[in-house]
């Protein structure tokens, strides 16, 4: 697969399974909509108080997978989470998400909390194979 068809899959798939790291160093894998790749970076948002930030803040390391059922392929990348503190960024996120306004109750704009994976390593399976790299 190349790096294109990986920014393909993931836009089909929208949903990664992203692990992060608690305070006891325990494994932590949740549902997150993360489609949006721009430049290198992967990009997601989620409110400000949920503990995956907390944890992401606290451990930066963490993994997104994203998967089909058919033809049991799936997408792989690790690296490291950050907050985005960016404006022009932030604008084209929201953009290319207006669902985000939807979600967000009126006057809650402050939980909006966007981050990136910097990815350190991008894998994939295509059917039951192991994994191989893709240049990123």
């Amino acid at each position: 697969m190349t790096r294109d068809e990986v920014i393909r899959f993931i836009q089909e798939v929208k949903f990664a399974y992203l692990a992060t790291v608690d305070e006891g160093n325990a494994p932590c894998v949740r549902p997150v909509a993360i489609k949006d790749v721009y430049g290198d970076d992967f990009y997601f948002f989620t409110f400000c108080t949920t503990r995956k930030v907390a944890e992401m803040e606290a451990q930066p390391k963490v993994e997104a997978v994203w998967a089909k059922v058919e033809g049991a392929s799936q997408v792989r990348v690790r690296g490291n989470a950050y907050v985005v503190k960016d404006d022009e960024i932030e604008e084209r996120f929201r953009a290319d998400n207006p669902m985000v306004e939807r979600i967000l109750p009126p006057g809650a704009g402050h939980l909006f909390s966007l981050h990136k994976i910097v990815p350190e390593k991008v894998e994939v399976a295509e059917g039951l194979v192991p994994y191989t790299e893709v240049a990123w």
